[in-house]
Order: C-alpha cells, then structure tokens, then sequence
C-alpha cells in the first residue's frame, strides 16, 4: 500500500478516536462549554481533510492508470472517486456533504449549532470507518 495513504488512514482513524471519546460528552455540557464544541469542529475537520488528502493521492496514482483530470475542488476529488469505483452511490452523496461541512467549518460561513455538531460526533463517525474500508479494499484490488 502507498506510504502516504497509509499514514494518512492512521492519522484518519487518531481523530476518529478523538472523536469517539467526544461522544461520551452529555448534550448539556457539550452546548455550554465552547471547548467541546471547539474541538469536536476541529477533530472533525481534519478528519474530513485527511479522507480528501487521500482522495486525492488516490487520483494522481490512478493518473498513471486511466485518463483522469486532477481534481479543481473537494467536490471534484469526491466525484472522481465515485467514478474510479473507490466509493459508491450511496455513500457518495454522504462524502459530498462531508466535504460541504470541511469548507463550512474552515470558512465560517455560519456558525455551526453546538447541537448540530454533536448530533454528527454522536451519529456520522462510522463514515470515516466506511471510507477507510472502502479505499483500502480499493488499493488491494488495483495493486496500489
């Protein structure tokens, strides 16, 4: 498996741990302490940074293999691995929201409800195990 997929997958599953420990949090004290709501904002980002970073390296490798594009933004990087079979319909659509969330959280278009962000932390942490499963089931089957 490429080196830097591979630190990238261990690095992904760090913050969903992080994360999972979140979890633990009751709703009442995650809303009123900012630093709960703070990290969990940040752990989630980078976690959402790291599946696009290996998106992406996933992308230029195949370059080599079929005639792909680099991608001009996440939602490209998305795309692209929908179409190279590494993620499938279903999830796909669940990754887009994903990478919508990364520039929200970055950019601050809005803030974020702290309940929003905890009803993630307590429902969406099996994406990132979904999609570690799927790109290293992908890598095995294209020898990567």
């Amino acid at each position: 498996m490429d080196e830097r997929i591979k630190e990238n997958l261990r690095r992904l599953n760090r913050y969903r741990l992080l994360l999972e420990e979140n979890k633990k949090i009751p709703i009442e004290k995650f809303a009123e302490d900012p630093i709960y709501q703070y990290s969990a904002e940040r752990y989630l980002q980078i976690a959402i940074e790291i599946c696009l970073n290996i998106g992406n390296r996933i992308i230029a490798l195949m370059q080599f293999k079929k005639a792909l594009f680099p991608p001009e933004s996440y939602e490209d990087i998305v795309h692209q691995l929908g179409r190279l079979g590494v993620i499938d319909k279903e999830y796909l659509q669940r990754f887009v929201e994903m990478a919508k969330l990364r520039n929200r959280l970055v950019h601050s278009y809005r803030d974020l409800a702290p309940e929003m962000v905890f009803d993630m932390v307590q429902n969406d942490l099996t994406d990132f195990l979904v999609f570690q499963d799927k790109v290293v089931e992908y890598l095995k089957n294209e020898n990567i």
